[in-house]
């Protein structure tokens, strides 16, 4: 067996601690079936987590026990941001619980969804049948019978970030971006490998139909 590195060991890590405060996480409607759902979920957070470098992965970790520290649970507090789209009326219940938001934090989380929004819509063009599998797509198409979109899910988790993690994060996005690569393709890789999938071609084909 592979030895783990001390990078996958954060990734892990970092996986696990928003594990454990989702599970803090207590719904209105009652907990929902993916607290219920490690496995799915540890393959989500961690195929995002490893598109990032070490200096990110090490911020958002500093991030992550700052908060525990301060008694917050960033992953309360980003369902709660994705509800003023989609349950108004609850999200005024509970706004003054969240914390106050930089405006120059807001600018970079706003230029992170532009560029999301445009890699989620090649995804759409490119890979289908995986993509519709996914939630909606930009903030005006939030609702409660549809959900949050994915823009409005980007944008309630960066807004926990530190504005340290979001410049870092925004660093990396924007070049990759400019060399023409998509961050948003490579994490839905990394699922789709942790799937068993070989690449997203064959994940593509096998949700055809």
């Amino acid at each position: 067996m592979a030895e783990v590195t001390k990078r996958e060991q954060l990734i892990f890590d970092i996986a696990t601690a928003e594990w454990d405060f989702f599970q803090q996480v207590h719904n209105t409607g009652g907990r929902a079936s993916c607290q219920d759902d490690p496995d799915t979920f540890f393959k989500m957070r961690m195929s995002q987590w490893m598109v990032y470098s070490d200096e990110v992965l090490e911020s958002y970790w500093e991030d992550l026990k700052q908060a525990a520290a301060e008694g917050r649970n960033p992953i309360f507090e980003k369902y709660g941001r994705m509800m003023e789209t989609t349950y108004p009326e609850e999200y005024e219940q509970i706004r003054a619980h969240l914390p106050e938001i930089s405006e120059k934090k807001a600018s970079m989380v706003d230029r992170l969804a532009q560029i999301h929004v445009e890699w989620d819509s090649w995804m759409l063009k490119n890979y289908p049948n995986i993509r519709q599998n996914g939630r909606v797509f930009t903030t005006q198409d939030d609702s409660a019978a549809d959900g949050s979109s994915s823009e409005s899910y980007l944008r309630g988790e960066m807004l926990t970030y530190s504005e340290r993690t979001v410049e870092l994060i925004l660093k990396e996005t924007e070049e990759a971006y400019e060399k023409g690569d998509n961050l948003l393709k490579q994490i839905i890789a990394n699922e789709t490998a942790f799937y068993g999938y070989a690449s997203l071609e064959d994940a593509e084909a096998a949700h055809a139909g």
